[in-house]
């Protein structure tokens, strides 16, 4: 998920998750997060990006809070953020606002099902999480520490970690590796999609999205998803 997601690893390492590992795993996730938004913000033009903004806010927002063993501080920090964010620029009912949702929504929903190495149940074992320096690094950028030194040896770190998971970027991780296993089966898909009709319902009464053209679109997505799962298993 993507939002405020540095301000919401503060809040929440503060607390509970205090090992390396969990800062490495978050610091992980954090560079695969940036990515995908900068991947998603040039499908539109400049002048519609603060929407994007607001729209990547307000999904991650939504999800966090239904996503099981979300900290309620995490849930509390992507809440505030959305609220500043909307605080500036209130779009309503504005049909680019809704278009660009709907579209980021399926965005959002198709990176969540990607047969890729970060959607993997052996993501962390590949990138051998327990022996990754990056958690020390990016437990001091948590922690305050803003320098440009340190956020790029992170960056490089990180690059350097993912090597040992070629397949980031594509979404055939299920021909390409023979240890590749979805992070959701068959059986438990119901849910993810579940959790994301929850959210265009919701987002259909706040700003106005066309909730049967998300429904028609996660049944598409449903079904691709259902082709691959069994493809992985004929291998």
């Amino acid at each position: 998920m993507i939002r405020s997601a540095l301000a919401g690893a503060k809040i929440f390492m503060d607390g509970a998750m205090t090992e390396l590992r969990e800062y490495s795993s978050y610091a992980i996730m954090y560079e695969l997060n940036s990515r995908e938004f900068k991947k998603k913000l040039v499908l539109f033009t400049e002048d519609l990006r603060y929407y994007v903004i607001l729209a990547n806010g307000i999904i991650g927002a939504e999800n966090a809070k239904r996503v099981a063993g979300s900290p309620a501080a995490l849930i509390k920090d992507g809440e505030e953020f959305v609220g500043k964010l909307l605080s500036m620029v209130d779009p309503g009912r504005d049909v680019a606002f809704k278009e660009i949702l709907e579209t980021y929504l399926v965005e959002t929903i198709k990176d969540e099902l990607r047969c890729c190495c970060p959607n993997c149940e052996r993501f962390a074992d590949c990138l051998d999480l327990e022996n990754l320096a990056i958690g020390g690094l990016f437990k001091r950028r948590v922690i305050g520490e803003e320098t440009e030194e340190l956020k790029q040896e992170i960056v490089r770190q990180v690059d350097a970690a993912l090597k040992r998971t070629p397949h980031v970027d594509t979404d055939r991780a299920h021909r390409l590796c023979k240890d590749f296993r979805h992070q959701y089966s068959a059986s438990d898909i119901g849910e993810v999609f579940g959790r994301y009709a929850d959210i265009a319902y919701s987002l259909q009464d706040s700003y106005g999205i066309d909730y049967r053209k998300i429904q028609q679109q996660m049944i598409l997505l449903n079904m691709e998803f259902c082709d691959k799962n069994t493809a992985r298993e004929d291998r």
